[in-house]
């Protein structure tokens, strides 16, 4: 219905590209993995982890101020909230098909009001990895201390949209 909106009032055309920008490889760490891996079939409520209702659910995520939980998620789910928070795109580059149990725990900037940022996909970036003094930083170390995982600064392609058409929009 947006999308109806804003053709028929800006005549917005767009089509979607692929760029070359840069990305974090998500790795494992050479310090190894230290995520632990859903077992089918094991009861992992040992943590408390419960959905809204009160009961346990086989894949679950909780997020708070510089805190992540997540049981029996894929990484692909750990990529796409990393993606969110870092403002660019994050590439599941381990290896590693399971689902995995684990909690991130990081100081986030004062800033910052939620754990995650108020724009899905923020600006990509420099190819630079963050200053030492930003949380995106102390995510990293996170990251790697924590889960035995790491992000390396990359280049690669990233699905973006280019705007051919667009018009002051029309009256009422």
């Amino acid at each position: 219905m947006l999308q109806a909106l804003l053709v028929d009032r800006f005549k917005l055309a767009v089509h979607p590209d692929a760029r070359e920008l840069p990305i974090y490889a998500l790795v494992v760490a050479n310090s190894g993995l230290k995520l632990r891996e859903e077992k089918p079939g094991a009861d992992s409520h040992a943590n408390g982890i419960k959905g809204p209702d009160g009961f346990a659910s086989h894949a679950l995520i909780r997020t708070g101020r510089g805190q992540l939980t997540g049981r029996a998620l894929p990484l692909s789910a750990l990529v796409r909230l990393l993606t969110e928070q870092l403002g660019r795109t994050v590439v599941d580059k381990t290896g590693l098909m399971g689902n995995y149990n684990f909690t991130l725990q990081w100081t986030p900037r004062e800033s910052q009001a939620a754990t995650f940022r108020e724009s899905e996909y923020g600006p990509q970036g420099s190819g630079a990895p963050p200053s030492t003094d930003s949380s995106e930083s102390l995510l990293f170390t996170a990251l790697q201390e924590q889960l035995g995982l790491k992000l390396e600064s990359q280049e690669g392609p990233v699905e973006i949209y280019v705007i051919d058409h667009a018009e002051k929009p029309s009256e009422n």
